[in-house]
């Protein structure tokens, strides 16, 4: 069964995507073989507080084990860290979200800096999101870039002994990337290529490949015949679809 790091519940408004509760999404998980799920609140890109949807989430999450809740964070609120000591207290929190270019603050502020602390006291774990859907295919009203890839590489240089988990990377940056900063992960959801994984194993360690779905977003069937079918063994399928996320996370 594998670890899902990158899962999403609730409404996008640009796009026909099944209307799922969290009852039909861990239904729809189960179906496709993942015992366990990384969930954020897609309405938190799009509200000025996600505060309520992340709260709506958690209380939600707790009727089933497949899910852990992951909390999104906007550093441009000034409560954004009061936000965080409450997900703290009401939950074994695991990890946090960000989305950088939907909330319109860079990687480089003083805040992200000073959210990296607290993570690194409290044993938490950072997911950065670099997009949510191809930049070709995004609704014409409204263009949303990837984080820059410069951004990434400077928390690396900044905090040399932090990991940190991004989904969304296209494969061209996961290469970039992997000769500029040692400390990232991915995910491979928008990642594609012939023999992908064995080629990301050429720049990076296995341990820095994490499974994620990217659903509702993207098929969920693509991303576990991505892992599935890739020519290579049994032991670094199961590593990458399940293991790194359990000891990552403390699963």
């Amino acid at each position: 069964m594998l670890i899902d790091t990158n899962v999403s519940f609730g409404h996008w408004p640009f796009a026909r995507l099944p209307k799922r509760n969290l009852k039909a999404l861990d239904a729809h998980l189960k179906k496709h073989k993942i015992g366990h799920a990384l969930v954020s609140h897609l309405e938190t890109l799009f509200a000025p507080d996600p505060h309520p949807y992340n709260l709506e989430l958690i209380k939600a999450a707790k009727r089933y084990n497949r899910f852990t809740p992951v909390p999104v964070l906007n550093l441009n609120n000034p409560d954004w860290l009061e936000g965080l000591e409450i997900y703290r207290k009401k939950t074994g929190l695991k990890a946090v979200k960000l989305y950088p270019n939907f909330h319109n603050y860079s990687l480089n502020s003083g805040r992200t800096n000073e959210l990296i602390r607290y993570l690194t006291d409290h044993n938490i774990r950072l997911i950065i999101n670099i997009r949510m859907v191809d930049e070709r295919h995004q609704y014409f009203a409204l263009k949303v870039n990837g984080v820059p890839l410069k951004q990434l590489v400077g928390i690396g240089e900044r905090f040399p002994d932090f990991r940190f988990l991004c989904t969304g990377l296209y494969r061209p940056e996961i290469l970039e990337l992997a000769d500029q900063c040692e400390t990232f992960s991915t995910d491979m959801s928008t990642a594609d290529w012939h023999d992908l994984i064995n080629e990301l194993l050429g720049k990076l360690s296995p341990d820095r490949l994490f499974f994620g779905s990217h659903t509702p977003l993207m098929v969920t069937k693509a991303n576990t015949l991505k892992l599935e079918l890739a020519p290579i063994s049994t032991k670094l399928k199961k590593q990458i679809g399940k293991e790194n996320a359990k000891k990552f996370f403390h699963l």
